[in-house]
């Protein structure tokens, strides 16, 4: 199978482009073909961090590297009841030796793993688990309900998208911080207000938030303690997070009903993946950047 395959931590030049065997799988165990996956800056992380590292902070050193994905189960092995070859699932491969930047990955069946939903298409699916489900745990750890005043640092990125439309969901009143650029993206998503951080600092306002939601861990707690309410709270993705199964179907829940959708910034090949790294690698994406394995699935509806 084709594959992208990094043989030692560095720079996005050492990503190369090769044909690998199909992983393979086992008792419990299902193998999908994968018609779309992402770049994400924890990818681009672990590119560069040397596997005796990535091994002290909890991280599965991977050759083949990729985190979330969406296709269809292809094969399954024994002891497999929940799955049935020509289903659509999307999902992270936690823990597991190759990850989605190749054209086939095995999964557990009891994995991080869940359906599709009908009428949405794989190339809407493979951004959601990471971003989602980070923007889900975090804004559910910070409390967030109806008739709150919430503050999403970092508005505009993957995690940050979704968070303005879950908070949204919530019922919360939701402002969101980006640049100016971005702005507009970020009040069609759901903000009632936004703030360009490159002219206003909003640790310095008057305005007072219920919740503080750091998605790109850049403030320390302390910076915020003058913007949040009585009982406010902070948090932020620096704080390493456990994924569960749970949390996967609740925003495959929030996908089907359309509460949120995939901001997608821009579609790369997969033989093109060194570009696509060099690209989040800038710190400038809007929402996700997309990977697809063939001409096929390049048929994304997103500007």
């Amino acid at each position: 199978m084709k594959a992208v395959v990094l043989e030692r931590a560095g720079s996005a030049d050492r990503l190369m482009f090769a044909e690998i065997p199909k992983p393979s799988f086992g008792p419990g165990e299902v193998l999908i073909r994968v018609h779309a996956t992402t770049v994400t800056r924890g990818d681009v992380v672990l590119r560069k961090m040397p596997k005796t590292i990535a091994r002290l902070v909890g991280e599965t050193p991977k050759s083949v590297l990729g985190h979330e994905f969406a296709g269809e189960i292809v094969a399954s092995g024994a002891d497999v009841d929940d799955w049935r070859v020509g289903d659509r699932v999307f999902g992270t491969t936690s823990a597991r030796p190759q990850g989605s930047h190749a054209e086939y990955v095995s999964m557990p069946g009891k994995g991080i793993l869940a359906t599709i939903p009908v009428g949405i298409e794989y190339d809407e699916a493979a951004p959601i688990p990471v971003g989602a489900m980070t923007a889900l745990h975090f804004l559910l750890k910070g409390g967030t309900r109806a008739g709150h005043r919430v503050l999403i640092n970092g508005a505009s990125g993957s995690v940050g998208t979704y968070a303005v439309q879950i908070a949204k969901g919530l019922g919360a009143h939701v402002t969101g911080v980006s640049s100016a650029a971005n702005m507009d993206l970020v009040a069609s998503l759901g903000a009632g207000e936004t703030i360009d951080y490159q002219t206003h600092d909003f640790t310095k306002g008057s305005q007072r938030y219920d919740l503080v939601f750091d998605t790109v861990a850049k403030l320390a707690p302390k910076s915020v303690t003058d913007v949040l309410s009585e009982q406010g709270s902070f948090v932020s993705t620096r704080s390493r997070r456990k994924e569960t199964i749970e949390e996967l179907l609740l925003v495959r829940d929030l996908l089907m009903r359309r509460v949120i959708w995939a901001v997608i910034d821009r579609c790369f090949a997969l033989e093109d993946l060194q570009e696509a790294h060099r690209y989040v690698e800038l710190g400038r994406k809007r929402g996700n950047v997309l990977v697809t394995m063939t001409e096929g699935d390049r048929d994304f509806r997103y500007t």
